[in-house]
């Protein structure tokens, strides 16, 4: 069963025809993309201009010092939290004072916490001016029980954790909250 034929009319041109001979269409050869074409080129070498210049300015800026980025106090924080080496929870210690009260129901902090006011919290200078312990405040919430008629209540409410830190051992010297009025 015939459909059709083409005839070669020049290289990379045919006409096509139906099978009582019509002529259909003229059919040529698809367009071959060159291996390497130039706006690919121009794009690579843009791209690659913009690189350069890129580190230029950064190689330019690091040595001259023009490098001055001013970070929010809590960035500054968090990247601090991430340098403290030696800093987690099994690695706090206590004195007997600060031992004695965690062991207090009423003024006990989960040490988790206390790691964490440690790592994100706020860092002043010790207030008694003890060389090597810091102070670090931190916002938390604590739930109040409060019995209404024959029912137990629970209320948020917020303080502020202080802690002061020997930071050489990590040695917990005070800690103690406040209340947010």
């Amino acid at each position: 069963m015939c459909i059709g034929y083409s005839v070669a009319q020049a290289p990379g041109l045919w006409q096509i025809y139906d099978a009582d001979g019509r002529f259909a269409m003229l059919e040529e050869a698809p367009i071959e993309t060159p291996l390497i074409d130039p706006t690919d080129i121009a794009l690579f070498l843009f791209g690659a201009f913009r690189l350069f210049r890129t580190g230029v300015s950064l190689f330019e800026a690091a040595t001259s010092n023009r490098i001055k980025a001013a970070l929010s106090g809590a960035t500054l924080n968090v990247l601090r939290g991430r340098l403290k080496s030696g800093l987690s929870a099994v690695n706090l210690k206590f004195t007997r004072t600060t031992a004695a009260r965690m062991a207090d129901p009423g003024r006990y902090i989960p040490v988790h916490i206390i790691e964490k006011a440690i790592r994100f919290g706020r860092r002043r200078p010790d207030p008694d001016k003890v060389a090597g312990q810091f102070e670090y405040l931190i916002g938390m919430t604590r739930l109040t029980k409060k019995t209404v008629g024959n029912a137990i209540v629970y209320s948020p409410n917020k303080y502020t954790l202080h802690v002061i830190v020997r930071e050489r051992d990590w040695t917990i010297m005070h800690f103690h909250i406040k209340a947010i009025q």
